[in-house]
């Protein structure tokens, strides 16, 4: 609606959560080190910056941004919150989390409505 690019309102997203989150982890600096301290800390900030940080922070939002303004918002937002989805697959596959018949349902309940509200 402002006429900015995809990325320019991604930064101006980002740019306002990166200053309050500072501010707000400002106190707690000194567990980054902490948890950099063991292989087990290492992997965990590795795996945030790579994930959270990299695919979904701001390749995620660069797609939705770009969907969003090509798109139909009712076919593009269902899409892009599967979050729900890929947390069950990655809970099972990554973490060893036992896949449970009324989980397994409610993530084929919410892929048939991401299905749905796409035809």
């Amino acid at each position: 609606m402002a006429g900015l690019s995809p990325e320019q309102g991604l930064f101006l997203r980002l740019g306002l959560s990166a200053l309050l989150l500072f501010l707000l982890v400002l106190p707690r600096m000194g567990q980054y080190a902490q948890a950099w301290s063991t292989a087990e800390g290492k992997k965990g900030v590795i795996l945030v910056l790579a994930f959270e940080g990299l695919l979904a922070g701001t390749l995620g939002m660069l797609a939705f941004y770009r969907a969003i303004r090509q798109g139909e918002l009712s076919r593009v937002v269902p899409l892009a919150f599967t979050t729900p989805l890929w947390g069950f697959l990655l809970g099972i596959v990554v973490f060893g989390e036992k896949a449970t018949l009324l989980k397994a349902g409610g993530a084929l309940a919410m892929l048939l409505g991401i299905i749905l509200l796409n035809l």
